[in-house]
């Protein structure tokens, strides 16, 4: 396994050289492109991924392999978790919303049919690799210009909540929640990092990665900065060999970063501080969102607490939490917020038995990439798992769309890889 990791640079300078692409190849950056594609037609990576499978294996017969139907675990409880919700037609939105925790899995299950050589998998994952950091990229070109709607960064400061309200009502062709850009551009970074050491071109790699990383820190969603930043360092010293000079990086980039952030980002700043101030805790306002996700929290909890074995089921969660809201704030009940953190919105859908059922395969998951030694795709999914403490990723297509397929992809991978040594 060690041996094919390290190869893995080769196999990008032969996919340079020859530059062909085949049918999957194009599937691998459509869903590279997931950032710059239209909301109405996020879903279609994901649709087109499951007739390519389909068609190739209307040939002959395969042998599959089921493994990685353990990541459509949540979904089948989801679809369970019906049967005891009032509110159907919440509960086929979301299940519709969440299809891509199925089907993907099961396409993957399909293509497992192929025999495929270690060095396709390879390319197929170097593809996706830079086709997301140029999508990525181009997103965050697309941002700063949006910015300059509302500030000049030198005689003026940026208006963040109207730049922020700005991007989530839409903007160009896009309409994404700050989350979300953020979520993407986080994992371009991370990528990054990944294909840094054995890339020809580290100046380009550099200056996209710092451009990105300001972006980041523009849009001022903590919980994504936090987990982004405790991932790379983890995983820039996982593979830098000589951990001396990894943290003398470290030190030396973020003197940089945090020299852009405290001069051009202070509202991010400002952000961070709510976390520790006192009044966050004591009174919901408005524009303080440390005080508004407590309020959501604590409901969450109280909730969690009266049913916490098998949850009130997907499509009676929002009207349970909206019970707690009208009795703490207004400003609660007008927004109709959901959990604001994944694992307590699972909870709160199919209770503890279902947050069991999608933490196990999480952790089976990152116990392969792991022993595997692809400490990227370990700490990504990491990343993931930092994600969802802040946000409900998984009950938006944008979000769960590209977990599934990072998800099922990287366990695909590694589970291939392995078995063909």
């Amino acid at each position: 396994m060690k041996n094919l990791q390290n190869k893995n640079s080769n196999n990008s300078n032969q996919f340079l050289k020859d530059k062909k692409f085949s049918a999957i190849d194009f599937l691998f950056i459509l869903f590279a492109l997931f950032p710059l594609l239209p909301f109405g037609i996020k879903g279609a990576p994901v649709i087109l991924l499951a007739l390519f499978v389909i068609s190739i294996l209307k040939k002959k017969k395969k042998k599959f392999e089921y493994i990685y139907l353990i990541n459509s675990t949540l979904y089948i409880i989801y679809f369970i978790s019906i049967f005891y919700s009032d509110n159907s037609k919440n509960s086929l939105t979301l299940l519709e919303t969440t299809l891509s925790l199925l089907i993907v899995p099961i396409s993957f299950v399909l293509y497992s049919g192929i025999k495929l050589p270690n060095k396709t998998i390879l390319k197929q994952e170097f593809i996706f690799k830079t086709f997301f950091i140029i999508s990525s990229f181009v997103l965050s070109i697309f941002i700063f210009i949006i910015s300059f709607e509302y500030g000049d960064y030198i005689s003026t400061k940026i208006e963040l909540r109207q730049f922020l309200s700005r991007l989530d009502s839409g903007f160009f062709w896009l309409k994404e929640h700050p989350i979300y850009l953020s979520i993407y551009l986080s994992i371009s970074l991370l990528t990054i990092i990944s294909l840094f050491k054995t890339s020809k071109r580290k100046i380009v790699l550099i200056v996209m990665g710092l451009f990105q990383f300001f972006i980041l820190m523009l849009l001022s969603r903590k919980g994504v900065i936090i987990s982004f930043l405790f991932t790379a360092v983890a995983f820039f010293l996982m593979i830098q060999k000589r951990k001396r000079i990894g943290l003398l990086f470290i030190v030396f980039f973020s003197v940089i970063a945090s020299f852009f952030v405290f001069k051009y980002t202070p509202d991010t700043i400002k952000r961070f501080e709510e976390v520790f101030d006192v009044k966050s805790y004591n009174k919901i306002e408005k524009h303080s969102s440390t005080s508004i996700r407590y309020g959501v929290y604590k409901c969450a909890l109280e909730k969690i607490n009266e049913s916490w074995v098998i949850g009130y089921g997907i499509g009676d969660v929002k009207s349970e939490l909206l019970k707690c809201y009208e009795k703490k704030s207004k400003i609660l009940v007008n927004q109709n917020l959901n959990s604001h953190n994944q694992y307590l919105g699972i909870l709160l859908s199919v209770g503890l038995f279902g947050l069991l059922v999608f933490i196990i395969p999480l952790i089976i998951n990152l116990r392969l990439f792991f022993i595997n030694k692809d400490y990227f795709a370990f700490c990504l999914l990491l990343m993931f798992t930092f994600f969802m403490f802040f946000e409900n990723i998984l009950d938006r297509q944008n979000g769960v769309i590209l977990f599934a397929f990072l998800l099922n992809f990287y366990t695909f991978k590694n589970y291939t890889l392995k078995k063909n040594e």
